[in-house]
């Protein structure tokens, strides 16, 4: 009998894994300037009333802006991010954070946040990410 050998990883899972290893290190403003096509997006769940974030945030540049205003108005005490779990053209991953904002709804409020992220990687860059998170339950 066989031994099985894996196969070579494909072009997600290697985004995949840099975006996890880009994010533990806290280097999200490079993961999005090596690892996002120009004309990515973001969805989030919802939008948060009294912010200005956005529900869907078009563009490379947009994304960029949106993570540099997060790290001035946000003190991340910690963070973690999970294993990414990929399947075809998608994949993803458990993003947990301790934080709190400065501005905003929530200014001067501890939160401990949990998201899951969905990735979607076309031509090897990631086009499209969405995030799950506060259904209560």
């Amino acid at each position: 009998m066989g031994t099985f050998t894996p196969p070579p990883p494909t072009q997600t899972e290697l985004v995949a894994k840099r975006l996890v290893e880009l994010v533990r290190d806290g280097k999200h403003l490079d993961a999005i300037k090596e690892l996002y096509a120009d004309n990515a997006r973001h969805i989030e769940a919802m939008e948060m009333p009294g912010s200005d974030c956005k529900r869907i945030t078009e563009g490379k540049k947009a994304l960029l802006d949106m993570a540099e205003n997060w790290n001035k108005t946000t003190t991340v005490h910690s963070s973690s991010v999970g294993p990414a779990l990929a399947n075809g053209d998608q994949f993803i991953c458990e993003m947990k954070m301790d934080c709190t904002a400065s501005e905003g709804p929530m200014a001067g409020q501890r939160m401990n946040m949990s998201e899951f992220a969905q990735y979607t990687v076309k031509d090897g860059k990631i086009s499209e990410a969405k995030f799950f998170y506060g259904c209560g339950m």
